[in-house]
């Protein structure tokens, strides 16, 4: 298993257009490394039966515990369980939407037309000044045919769950900045700080900046 994992890594790294080319017998694809480790009969048996969750016991569409990711979430719970065990994060620490490309078929994908990658899994990412991924979630899309209400703070609120109560000082962008998520995460003793659009609720209305003398702040 070791060694199928780390074909797969190198597969990876060394891309051909399927994953039998690098059995290929025509010299311009054959990659003598990788198909020296195991027939692809044996490898394609392996991609084919290997399985992180018990999809016997898989909840149907439409149900309460239904997991658009259900297959492979026992592997993302580990990755994210280690992820926070293994490092303890810089002071400063921001949260921000990322995106994994991947134009093949799934009901998670998202279509992000002024992203640079356009196509793939969206995920909410909590990382540190260092660029370490200390926290995530795959967003799967809209549950039913409604659209979650406030998911930029419900977003916040559970990636920064784990830094509460350690003065951590915590930066998003505009989709994400609200008064209520301000006072929220000031309760939990951490320091946000956020673009902000002018037409969300609750701000205060300021001056305008012709209005202000120099040296004088509203």
């Amino acid at each position: 298993m070791s060694l199928f994992i780390g074909i797969n890594i190198l597969m990876g790294i060394k891309k051909q257009c399927s994953y039998r080319d690098y059995w290929s017998s025509a010299p311009d694809l054959n990659d003598a490394y990788i198909s020296s480790l195991m027939p692809v009969n044996r490898f394609s048996w392996l991609l084919s039966h290997l399985h992180v969750n018990d999809n016997s016991v898989m909840p149907k569409k439409g149900d309460e515990h239904y997991d658009k990711l259900y297959r492979i979430r026992p592997f993302l719970d580990f990755i994210l369980k280690n992820s926070q065990r293994l490092y303890n994060p810089n002071k400063i620490i921001a949260i921000d939407e990322s995106l994994i490309k991947f134009k093949g078929r799934h009901s998670a994908k998202q279509y992000l037309p002024k992203k640079p990658i356009k196509r793939g899994y969206k995920v909410w990412a909590l990382a540190d000044k260092n660029g370490y991924l200390w926290n995530f979630e795959i967003y799967t899309g809209k549950s039913g045919d409604l659209a979650e209400k406030n998911l930029g703070a419900r977003v916040i609120k559970k990636l920064s769950q784990p830094s509460q109560n350690k003065n951590h000082h915590l930066y998003f962008d505009n989709y994400f900045t609200s008064y209520p998520l301000m006072t929220f995460l000031k309760s939990k003793n951490i320091h946000a700080c956020g673009t902000v659009n002018m037409t969300r609720k609750y701000l205060p209305t300021l001056k305008l900046d012709k209005e202000l003398k120099t040296g004088e702040y509203d």
